[in-house]
């Protein structure tokens, strides 16, 4: 037999099947470039993203500033010292597993295997003292149980400790099989079952949902120890059809505040055909108590799982927002006749304002536009039209063309989204083709003052029949064009008033768009901002 290796692996699975990669020397390196020890392909994996590196006898991962961060057991950390059984991911709570083993520890990562340890444990559990009698032995045994359980739950194990949980039930009470449930919704749905030599049981349909629903009603546990002799069961008909004879269920119940003294987490059912029951009080006493503790984790789990649900949808909408800044990451084309400025800020990690510049042959096309509502929502609508849009003009298709493509995709697809937008083709002579589709109006800015563009049309996505118009104005060396959307105008300030376009217009004279924005930070009411704030300007120099 091979001589075991002395030095940690980290144990993952691919579509190749699994594998073992030793960590060997000093440090590890681990990443997407091609000189690292362990190269990752997935594009959330940093070039350089961790290394695992041996101090003093033991083992730390340490992230190398990566984008999207370093998991360990579902948390993100920066450094953190490393124990045999240990999940690390890389990049994403989604991405894969790679579980730390040393080889001076037995880590046995099923549920089966948890369960048999624990039991194990157990078996050979006992009290000091002889003569203490066996149900009283059976609880020092449930808190030694119980212990173990909290430290599994620590580390994510709620299936293992429903199974360690139920095996013990079996035990204590004798009965042949055992259920827990969990509440969602309304119903009770199951999440573990065993018979009482261990195997799994499915969906059942001889479950009793009666005794169930009568446990829920009475607010306690509710038992039936003879079925045949218990008057109350006589009319039971699933009971006497699947000759049941003793069933006992337990709420899952737990002290969330003082508004929720006794929420419904979900439900322990055993029940048995061979015979009637036969538990003393101490027994019942070791049932209320598993039912406490039980309650109590699974709590915990809940609280845990709506955590990492959290972390996993905050990790993916990074991900979703380093997708739309790239989106909106436009580098300002360099033209004779013209400069061009832009920021845009949204209100949540993502928005649904947008901006392009696209240069062509005989002039430069602007476009500004505002999807309704906020957020993931309002996003994947906005790239989409961004796309569009962009495509659109690179063929050379007419502004008032493009406008109605734009309608009839948002009409025809009926994603409960509509966009108000403006659309220009400045010419190098000065001439400047504007539409504006519902949008807030653009603001000339010229020596002699400011004045905004009036002619405006149907906003996009609204009514299928909409027609489109462009207009016209020309401008001289020096005159701006200045490009908002509504999550500017609509700023409040500490009185109520809206900045409004009178007040944007107000503006107009500050030496950049930065300063703009300062300025708007500093005047609301509210300390973040509550919509997308979008504003583009066009300065005509000339030839």
């Amino acid at each position: 037999m091979a001589p075991a290796s002395t030095a940690p692996t980290l144990k993952y699975a691919d579509l190749d099947g699994e594998h073992l990669f030793t960590i060997a020397g000093e440090n590890t390196s681990i990443g997407r470039a091609p000189g690292q020890d362990l190269v990752l392909k997935e594009a959330y994996v940093s070039r350089r993203h961790a290394i695992i590196t041996r101090q003093n006898g033991h083992f730390e991962v340490v992230d190398q500033n990566s984008s999207h961060g370093t998991f360990l057991n579902g948390n993100r950390i920066e450094r953190a010292k490393l124990k045999s059984g240990d999940c690390l991911q890389f990049g994403s709570l989604n991405a894969a597993a790679f579980r730390f083993l040393q080889p001076s520890s037995t880590v046995n990562v099923s549920s089966s295997g948890l369960a048999s340890d624990l039991l194990s444990a157990l078996s050979v559990f006992a009290p000091t003292d002889r003569n203490i009698p066996q149900p009283a032995r059976e609880i020092e045994k449930l808190s030694f149980l119980l212990n173990a359980a909290r430290q599994l739950n620590a580390g994510g194990a709620i299936t293992d400790i429903f199974h360690a949980l139920l095996q013990l039930s079996l035990q204590l009470t004798g009965v042949e099989r055992g259920f827990v449930y969990l509440l969602e919704g309304e119903e009770m749905r199951l999440a573990l079952g065993l018979r009482s030599d261990g195997s799994t049981v499915e969906e059942d349909p001889s479950v009793s949902r009666r005794a169930m629903q009568k446990a829920i009603e009475s607010d306690s546990k509710f038992f039936l120890s003879d079925t045949l002799a218990d008057d109350s069961a006589s009319g039971w008909a699933s009971v006497l059809a699947n000759s049941i004879r003793s069933i006992y269920c337990i709420p899952l119940r737990k002290h969330i505040s003082p508004a929720e003294p006794n929420r419904l987490l979900g439900m322990l059912y055993l029940d048995s055909q061979i015979g009637a029951g036969s538990l003393s009080e101490i027994d019942h006493q070791v049932l209320d108590t598993l039912a406490n503790e039980a309650s109590t984790l699974l709590h915990n789990a809940l609280l845990a799982k709506t955590e990492l649900k959290a972390r996993q949808a905050a990790d993916e909408l990074a991900v979703a927002a380093s997708i739309h800044s790239g989106l909106m990451a436009i580098t300002m084309p360099r033209i004779e006749y013209a400069e061009l400025r832009a920021r845009s800020l949204p209100c949540h990690a993502i928005g649904g304002d947008f901006y392009d510049v696209i240069v062509l042959d005989d002039c430069i096309c602007v476009v500004i536009a505002d999807v309704s509502g906020k957020g993931v929502p309002a996003s994947i609508v906005a790239a989409t039209l961004q796309g569009i849009i962009h495509a659109l003009m690179l063929t050379g298709q007419s502004l008032p063309e493009i406008a109605d493509l734009v309608n009839r995709f948002l009409c025809t697809r009926q994603v409960g989204k509509y966009a108000t937008m403006i659309a220009l083709k400045v010419f190098p002579s000065g001439c400047v083709e504007y539409m504006n589709c519902g949008h807030i109006p653009p603001l000339l800015v010229t020596s002699t003052g400011t004045q905004y563009l009036e002619d405006a049309n149907l906003i996009v996505g609204i009514i299928a029949e909409a027609t489109y118009a462009a207009s016209q104005v020309t401008l001289q060396p020096g005159d701006r064009i200045l490009l908002t959307t509504d999550g500017i105008t609509e700023i409040e300030d500490k009185t109520g008033q809206q900045i409004g376009i009178d007040g944007l217009a107000g503006l107009a004279h500050l030496p950049s768009l930065e300063a703009v924005i300062e300025h708007c930070a500093r005047i609301q009411a509210s300390s973040e901002a509550q919509d997308d704030w979008t504003l583009l300007d066009i300065l005509y120099t000339g030839k």
